[in-house]
């Protein structure tokens, strides 16, 4: 790890993701046995941890070959992948298209645009990515060879910049003394690279995936709307590793946005709602297994993203679909292989 990086002057945006800080949360941990730490993923450069992935793809591809100058960046998003999308974008000098649900909030839909980016809206919210990537198959088709797809919910690059970024960032800021590690699931690709590489260093680990109560897509194979936007998509995607799993904790809206507020209010870090389930479920994870003295868990992004929404106490109306939401056979046989320990 380059801890020493911000001592010397940078030659690119690109090059200050990454080795962000672990700090310890007292407040929120007073009443509890063992200690909570977050990764402070806000600090890169777009605001959250999405800039680790997309800059692993962008460059990946470009040394392949897949990716050439004058090409355009494609990705399907449900904020924070988009944003550091046009990050990336901007700074190595390629077109951006961005397909969002239109559900989601509009600071994500202003800092898509003010990156110079252009935004595709769907139908409804964060539980309709299927819609979003439909249209992601259109817009390929259309373009062609002209586009190269991010792909967030399908590559391997994805895991890896967890596995080679984040776990050993937390194995050193730790000093190997983490017990524990949560995260929610987007595409699976945060914990499931953190994961790998934390089991590898100590198999006594717990490993623990936090979920929105409302959607209890791995808990229970249920689908269902909540307000923990960019996580719990309504899908299980491919390169989440259950292996790796011991169990899933769920957390409610209002608990996550609570968290959020007292993160912000206690702590002095504003972050959005998915940072607020995962500390949420940290502190439910130390309550079921007081002798774990270190619970580590990820700030995903800023609470900036988050102005107009229920966590700064904005009841904006969002264009939730009447829609049936189920799992697809595979997914269902992909949960019913691993029996995981639910926490409530």
């Amino acid at each position: 790890m380059d801890w020493n990086r911000n001592a010397r002057m940078l030659n690119s945006v690109l090059e200050a993701v990454g080795n962000t800080p672990l700090i310890l949360l007292p407040k929120i941990a007073a009443d509890l046995k063992g200690k909570i730490a977050v990764k402070l993923e806000y600090v890169n450069p777009s605001g959250s941890l999405k800039d680790r992935v997309v800059k692993e793809i962008v460059e990946r591809a470009e040394k392949r070959g897949d990716l050439k100058p004058g090409m355009i960046l494609l990705e399907g998003t449900t904020g924070n992948t988009g944003i550091a999308t046009c990050m990336v974008g901007a700074s190595k000098g390629y077109r951006v298209i961005i397909v969002m649900p239109e559900g989601m909030s509009d600071e994500r839909k202003k800092t898509i645009r003010a990156y110079g980016a252009d935004l595709v809206l769907t139908p409804g919210a964060e539980t309709d990515v299927d819609l979003v990537l439909e249209e992601v198959a259109r817009i390929k088709a259309h373009y062609g060879a002209q586009v190269f797809e991010i792909g967030q919910f399908i590559r391997q690059e994805n895991l890896d910049a967890h596995y080679t970024g984040t776990g050993p960032e937390i194995w050193e800021q730790s000093s190997g003394q983490v017990d524990a590690f949560i995260m929610c699931q987007g595409t699976g690709g945060t914990f499931t690279g953190t994961a790998k590489f934390l089991k590898e260093k100590n198999p006594k680990i717990k490993l623990f995936i936090s979920e929105p109560a409302e959607s209890p897509i791995l808990a229970k194979g249920k689908i269902g709307q909540h307000q923990v936007q960019g996580i719990a998509d309504g899908l299980i995607p491919e390169i989440l590793d259950l292996q790796y799993a011991d169990g899933v904790i769920l957390v409610s809206s209002a608990e996550c946005i609570a968290t959020a507020r007292q993160l912000a209010q206690q702590e002095g870090i504003f972050c959005g709602v998915s940072s607020g389930a995962n500390v949420a479920a940290a502190r439910k994870l130390s309550q079921k297994y007081p002798d774990l003295r270190l619970i580590v868990t990820m700030v995903n992004d800023n609470g900036l993203r988050y102005l107009s929404t229920p966590l700064c106490g904005e009841s904006s109306q969002r264009t939730m679909l009447d829609r049936e939401y189920t799992l697809g056979e595979e997914d269902i046989s992909k949960l019913a292989a691993y029996k995981l320990e639910v926490i409530e």
